[in-house]
């Protein structure tokens, strides 16, 4: 007796094929263009989870028995979800990282909330039934479950960049837009397809072609606004200062109660056209007046979210955003309150944040600064720095390297 086939390739395969290796191709684009960023390492997973899910959708179109394609419909329900979930994290770090709603920065449980959500909306997935294009529930209860959980990842994504779209002003607003329209469509055109094979209009259900429109815009955002990239930025030639000259490739580390030293040096290097970035507890505003730093970018080591502000917990997206800035050449990284950032991070993880840093100015050619007073530091730690760093101290009012 012969056996039906299982799998039954119509004339809309061509159209699945193409919209999962299109997404992927662009993650990976991108990925490539970024590999240490946070926000490009998402959008990467973003569209490993649409591309699978486009093959799914050309499985649940293609089967022709009703068990393998409940199991299809079920790996579909499940991918969606994940993909929602990572998608709203994306939209926390664009076009600056902020907390998300009612969990904050809490990220393990919002992984188990987001996991725990696609195994309960795919297990709602049970008898199925076809028509032209493939196979549907039975019921309608996994399409409401979808709709409802659409509805309110639309509605978060609009308060999550709403608050953002408060800090900012100008062309940072026009990128927010195109951001939060780009992770919105995905979720509209799923809502829309949903909604007419509830209501039996029979349509193909290409859910990877609001995909594709997304992940086009988010890799036109990305790649256009470089995001979570560092301009740089000229100075004014300013006095010479007695400040001992700092070598290319060299991790120093000034000890004293203030920063002023450090900050003498950043003004000399700039005078003579070195590109600086200057990361600092204390508020950018009163630096660049200070020292007449107009033009040099700052980032505001603070736990409030907003343009040119990082969480001292983030060190993994600090490390980055320094690596981004030497590697288009040569340049001077300053670190102000590196006691704030021990205080809010084990001591191992800034030591590897600090070696990171270090390794990359060496094979740069580039120059980092740290500046600490070691009474805030116990022995161990004012130890470890001190054989990290080269060290500067002041000696009867001048400059002395050690």
């Amino acid at each position: 007796m012969k056996r039906a086939a299982v799998l039954e390739l119509g004339p809309l395969t061509p159209a699945f094929l193409f919209l999962a290796i299109s997404e992927v191709a662009l993650g990976t684009y991108v990925l490539s263009k970024g590999r240490t960023s946070p926000v490009n390492r998402t959008f990467f997973w973003l569209t490993i989870l649409a591309g699978t899910g486009s093959l799914m959708d050309l499985l649940v179109a293609s089967l022709t028995t009703a068990g393998p394609a409940a199991w299809a419909f079920r790996s579909l329900v499940f991918l969606l979800v994940i993909e929602m979930g990572v998608a709203y994290h994306l939209g926390t770090l664009v076009p600056f990282p902020s907390p998300m709603l009612l969990l904050g920065n809490d990220r393990r449980v919002y992984g188990a909330l987001v996991l725990g959500t696609a195994i309960a909306f795919a297990a709602s997935v049970e008898a199925m039934v076809s028509d032209r294009y493939g196979w549907v529930p039975a019921t309608n209860l996994p399409f409401a479950l979808l709709v409802l959980l659409l509805t309110v990842y639309l509605v978060a994504l609009a308060l999550t960049f709403s608050r953002k779209w408060r800090t900012l002003e100008g062309l940072n607003r026009g990128r927010t837009g195109i951001l939060f329209l780009a992770l919105a469509v995905p979720a509209l055109v799923m809502i829309a397809i949903m909604g007419m094979a509830a209501t039996g209009v029979e349509v193909p259900r290409m859910y990877g072609l609001g995909e594709l429109v997304s992940v086009a815009l988010l890799t036109y955002g990305i790649l256009r606004y470089q995001l979570l990239v560092i301009p740089r930025g000229q100075e004014a030639a300013a006095p010479k200062d007695r400040i001992p000259s700092l070598a290319r490739g060299r991790a120093y580390l000034f000890e004293g109660k203030d920063s002023d030293r450090m900050f003498r040096a950043v003004v000399q290097e700039v005078s003579k056209g070195t590109a600086a970035l200057v990361i600092s507890r204390a508020h950018p505003d009163h630096l660049r007046s200070r020292y007449m730093l107009a033009h040099t970018p700052f980032l505001w080591l603070a736990q409030s979210p907003g343009p040119d502000r990082i969480d001292p917990t983030n060190l993994q997206l600090l490390t980055h955003m320094v690596l981004e800035f030497i590697k288009e050449g040569p340049a001077l990284i300053a670190i102000e309150g590196l006691e704030y950032i021990i205080v809010n991070n084990d001591l191992t993880r800034v030591l590897k944040f600090l070696g990171q840093l270090r390794d990359s100015v060496m094979v740069r050619g580039s120059v980092l600064l740290v500046v600490v007073d070691p009474a805030t530091l116990t022995e161990r730690q004012r130890a470890i720095l001190e054989r990290e760093l080269e060290v500067i101290k002041e000696e009867e009012g001048a400059e002395t390297a050690i």
